[in-house]
């Protein structure tokens, strides 16, 4: 009887370290699983985050384009008043200037 005690006290103690070894299997597939998806999530968002990065950039490329025509057409425009203004006084600015030559 007290054999069969001891007996049955081993084999339950080889159970539980059977079921520890297994449990640590398992932990241990748990965590390789939980770290590989971790690493496909976090590269996954690097990759939607350089996507956005560069639909923005382009974005902001053509603003900035529009702003730039929109600045250059304003100059043109500005330039083109200027010149007018300055064609329409040259005949007086001539005038002013031949009568100082002329008049000294």
């Amino acid at each position: 009887m007290y054999m069969d005690a001891v007996r049955e006290i081993q084999k339950l103690e080889e159970q539980v370290e059977q079921a520890k070894v297994r449990a640590r299997a398992q932990a241990k597939d748990a965590l390789d699983t939980v770290e590989k998806d971790g690493r496909a999530l976090l590269a996954a968002t690097r990759q939607e985050i350089r996507e956005a990065d560069a639909l923005a950039m382009a974005e902001c490329e053509e603003q900035a384009g529009r702003q730039r025509q929109e600045v250059l057409q304003n100059a043109e425009s500005q330039c083109r008043t200027l010149r007018r203004q300055a064609e329409s006084r040259m005949d007086e600015a001539v005038a002013q200037i031949v009568g100082r030559v002329v008049g000294r």
